[in-house]
């Protein structure tokens, strides 16, 4: 008598479990990794929009900027700016022009201020004596041009700039007051915007009574948190999906090395 032989039944028939092509563990890590590029991509959007380097073309802020060196700027959106702001501006501004362009210098005073030089050679502003240890004390220092004679009342809206490097910066003392909307930006470090070195706000003026404190950045340093976490996000999403699919395609080599009937 002779023996029917019949093939297995041929997958996808009724009572056959479907493999499933996406697992509920791999939906979680596959949203994990597109999270983590979302959170990436709108932090360095942020970072490209809010800040930017400029580098610095003299000695003019010597020694808190050096020349050739690089500053981090944060653009100015409202903000007040206050004495002892190392601000960005539209040189164009000053109110006797010399030239058009970025340029950067220490706010000393601001509206309503009266400020004048030199009174037992410091600066002082509302009659306040003002000690700028910010500034350099190079041989440029001692130049007759860092302490030339002036006494400014300012008018509100009006900021009162001036260079670290007195003995050879063009500043508010030969060129005059600047508008205060003609500030674009706080410089907030140094270095390349990747690896900044943060520049700390001097508390000169304050130390001296005057109120306002110099503007303190605290967005980049969240931005970097935001940054470094999006980025573990994705890495952690990424290896996830690999871990998953590997371990499916285990489980169904197993299963096919498993013979019919088993």
């Amino acid at each position: 008598m002779t023996e029917l032989a019949f093939p297995p039944a041929p997958p996808g028939l009724p009572g056959q479990p479907k493999p499933r092509l996406l697992s509920p563990a791999l939906v979680v890590w596959i949203v994990v990794a597109v999270l983590g590029i979302g959170v990436t991509a709108a932090q360095v959007g942020i970072v490209f929009f809010t800040y930017r380097e400029y580098q610095v073309p003299g000695a003019a802020m010597n020694p808190t900027l050096k020349p050739g060196g690089s500053a981090i700027v944060r653009a100015r959106d409202g903000e007040d700016v206050h004495r002892g702001d190392v601000v960005m501006f539209d040189r164009g501004a000053f109110a006797h022009r010399d030239s058009s362009g970025r340029s950067v210098f220490r706010v000393v005073a601001v509206g309503g201020d009266v400020v004048a030089c030199c009174t037992g050679g410091q600066l002082t502003v509302d009659g306040k004596p003002i000690t700028e240890t910010y500034l350099s004390q190079d041989q440029y220092a001692r130049d007759a041009a860092a302490t030339t004679p002036y006494l400014v009342r300012l008018h509100e809206g009006q900021v009162f700039l001036l260079g670290d490097e007195r003995g050879r910066a063009r500043d508010s003392r030969f060129l005059g007051v600047v508008p205060v909307s003609a500030v674009t930006g706080f410089v907030v470090g140094t270095g390349r915007i990747s690896r900044p070195a943060p520049l700390s706000p001097t508390t000169a003026f304050t130390d001296a009574g005057l109120p306002g404190a110099p503007f303190d950045d605290t967005l980049y340093t969240a931005l970097r948190w935001w940054l470094l976490g999006g980025a573990v996000l994705f890495f952690a999403g990424v290896t996830g999906v690999v871990v998953t699919l590997v371990r499916r395609a285990g489980r169904r080599r197993r299963a096919a090395a498993v013979p019919p009937g088993h």
